[in-house]
């Protein structure tokens, strides 16, 4: 009887697909990769963040904007920055670069 419950199980857990939530592609590498620092909003309250007492930077704050060009920020992505891990591992240049392309669209004021 276990048995057939944990196939249940592992049919149910193949048949989700988390990213057929996000309407495109980079949306859903944000909510993966990003919002559990910098939260869904970009303001760097997200629970990772909080629950590890990291200070992620804050997307929504202009004076971050003004104090980087695109390519640091790419490098940001890339290789990691001080508790922000690499992801370069995990997505292609152009994943990257469509990233740093929503985030700045989505919470650059």
């Amino acid at each position: 009887m276990i048995l057939v419950w944990l196939n249940g199980f592992i049919w149910l857990g193949k048949q989700i697909d988390p990213s057929t939530k996000y309407p495109n592609e980079v949306e859903y590498h944000y909510a993966r990769y990003c919002a559990g620092c910098h939260g869904n909003s970009g303001e760097g309250n997200g629970r990772i963040g909080r629950f590890k007492k990291l200070d992620p930077a804050d997307l929504t704050d202009n004076t971050l904007w003004s104090m980087h060009e695109d390519e640091q920020l790419l490098n940001s992505i890339r290789d990691g920055k001080n508790d922000m891990p690499a992801f370069h591992y995990y997505l292609s240049v152009d994943e990257q670069e469509e990233l740093l392309e929503y985030i700045k669209k989505s919470f650059r004021p």
